[in-house]
């Protein structure tokens, strides 16, 4: 049938979304950049805390913020074999306790012996900490309090503790916010992956020849066409080959030809080639969806081991490509070409 053939470039099948995932995973990344710049240090203090007693932190004025919380850090300061109960809390103006949590750090050591080998371990858990959120203005006050003490032989010490107490404003949870930015990334790059090989099969044929062909029913005014020619050949072949590339329509009839110049890449062993192998790929939107015959002939023929055809239907892209556009002409007489 008489068509028209237009090439023109196009991000028309640009697949948006593999760039959606991307782009959460690069806001991600600047909520982690800029959660740096949001706290503020209020209070670094060293505090010696008595069992069953409590001691007190300067007072500190508390505001509502948009983004982070008021967090306290607190690290116990701890001989060998010996392990602490503690509470942060955090009081009111009144000295009622408004929020607080208990925590348990230990300090463990000892030796091992195996297999004629001795040697000592070391392992310990000294930090405790919690988060607040404001809701209004207040003053606050952070306190220790040391609930219980000991060592691992199961007798109770009377001796202080220290802690180092710090107190900051404005601090970002950055645990939730690194693993957005994995899972997000992890996305992206699926997608991307994933965009060359979306739509369906409609055509995987392979020969071990130079020339394989297939028909089958693709297309449509908006759907793109991928067509892949993927050829295995051995160590005579020359630096380039073409691959003659033909469609007719349901009729049987040429709609288009062309001749797509296939660079190769050639395996070495020891200093050998051993052999090469290539590829070309072109994109069409065929109207109207129909039964097209894809033919390949590939020249020089001589070298070629195998050749690949394939055809996928409905197919997106990542970047902006040449796309042949083919339809029928105005002139076309077949009663298919005619839309009402």
């Amino acid at each position: 049938m008489p068509v028209t053939t237009k090439t023109q470039r196009t991000g028309r099948f640009v697949d948006p979304w593999s760039y959606i995932a991307l782009g959460a995973a690069g806001l991600v990344l600047l909520a982690l950049m800029g959660s740096q710049f949001f706290y503020k240090r209020v209070t670094s203090e060293t505090v010696y805390v008595e069992p069953e007693e409590s001691v007190e932190l300067e007072s500190i004025q508390l505001e509502p913020r948009l983004i982070g919380a008021l967090r306290i850090d607190a690290e116990a300061w701890l001989s060998t074999n010996t392990w602490v109960i503690y509470e942060i809390q955090i009081l009111d103006q009144n000295g009622e306790v408004i929020a607080s949590a208990m925590n348990e750090a230990w300090s463990e050591s000892g030796t091992w012996q195996e297999d004629g080998e001795s040697g000592t371990w070391y392992e310990s858990d000294l930090q405790g900490g919690l988060d607040v959120q404001a809701k209004k203005n207040e003053k606050i006050t952070v306190a220790i309090a040391v609930l219980e003490y000991g060592n691992t032989s199961g007798q109770e010490l009377e001796q202080s503790v220290g802690f180092k107490v710090t107190v900051e404003n404005g601090v970002v949870d950055t645990r939730y916010l690194w693993s957005g930015l994995i899972g997000s990334t992890i996305l992206g790059i699926i997608a991307i992956i994933a965009t060359p090989f979306s739509g369906k099969v409609a055509i995987a044929k392979t020969i071990m020849d130079s020339d394989p062909s297939g028909r089958a029913t693709v297309g449509g005014a908006d759907q793109l066409v991928r067509v892949k020619i993927h050829l295995r050949s051995d160590e005579t072949s020359p630096r380039y080959l073409n691959a003659r590339l033909v469609i007719n329509d349901a009729y049987g009839e040429q709609v288009y030809a062309r001749a797509l110049p296939m660079g190769l890449s050639f395996k070495e062993e020891d200093g050998k080639v051993e052999s090469a192998t290539g590829q070309v790929q072109c994109f069409f939107t065929l109207d109207p969806r129909s039964s097209y015959g894809f033919q390949v002939d590939v020249k020089p023929d001589a070298p070629v081991d195998q050749t690949t055809l394939t055809v996928r239907d409905r197919n997106h892209t990542l970047v902006p490509v040449e796309v042949v556009h083919i339809r029928p002409s105005p002139l076309s007489d077949h009663p298919q070409d005619k839309h009402p």
